[in-house]
């Protein structure tokens, strides 16, 4: 067995090459932690894989799913991904998900917010998705919860700046004395948010890039 550390700028595009990257190398995944990847060896390129976002789903409605990628024949593999919760306990609310999958818990959806998908090559394209409205809801699903964060990041911050500085004290020399004092705490925080940002961006832009090609299509 060959295991593997690997972290992802996007743990649903950049995880998918990688699998197939691997697969080309004859390796075959076999299970699939937080950061920890097991594959065992095969026939080069045997096997081609996908990833899909499911955090937005109930846990009623992932199982359905899962049945019908079993009729497929398409072997499924849940992964933790961990993205966008706020949680107390083993309870999580999502508030990007879809109605009636805002409370995730230990026992369902926690956890299993991505879904690995293989199949064998058969020589023709793995698409999850068949068209381009399809991509770009699934793109927009997968965008909600970096917005939350940095949202959430944007009020913690704000907050902590009124808590040290009164707003009718706001000025540049205020602001200055409290990045002197919480320097280290800003530094992590800014470098979160310019991470979501990045990703924030680059959803955007696959989403516009697929609008054109709709209207194209059309």
């Amino acid at each position: 067995m060959i295991k593997k550390f690997k972290l992802f700028m996007n743990p649903v595009s950049d995880l998918e090459k990688w699998l197939n990257k691997m697969s080309n190398e004859g390796c075959r995944l076999i299970k699939a932690g937080k950061v920890f990847y097991y594959f065992e060896e095969c026939k080069r390129n045997k096997y081609v894989y996908a990833v899909d976002y499911v955090a937005n789903k109930s846990y009623d409605e992932l199982s359905e799913y899962q049945g019908f990628l079993e009729e497929l024949n398409i072997r499924h593999m849940e992964k933790p991904a961990n993205l966008g919760k706020l949680s107390i306990g083993n309870v999580r609310w999502r508030p990007y998900a879809d109605k009636g999958a805002r409370i995730a818990t230990s026992s369902g959806m926690i956890n299993r917010e991505l879904l690995i998908l293989e199949k064998e090559n058969d020589g023709k394209a793995f698409n999850i998705y068949t068209n381009e409205e399809d991509k770009i809801n699934a793109l927009k699903t997968m965008r909600k919860p970096i917005i939350v964060i940095m949202a959430f990041i944007g009020l913690m911050l704000l907050t902590n700046i009124v808590d040290f500085i009164p707003i009718h004290r706001w000025s540049f020399l205020e602001i200055n004395l409290l990045a002197q004092r919480r320097m280290p705490m800003l530094i992590v925080i800014g470098i979160v948010e310019v991470l979501l940002l990045i990703n924030f961006i680059r959803f955007t832009l696959a989403i516009n890039q697929l609008k054109r090609e709709a209207d194209i299509h059309e």
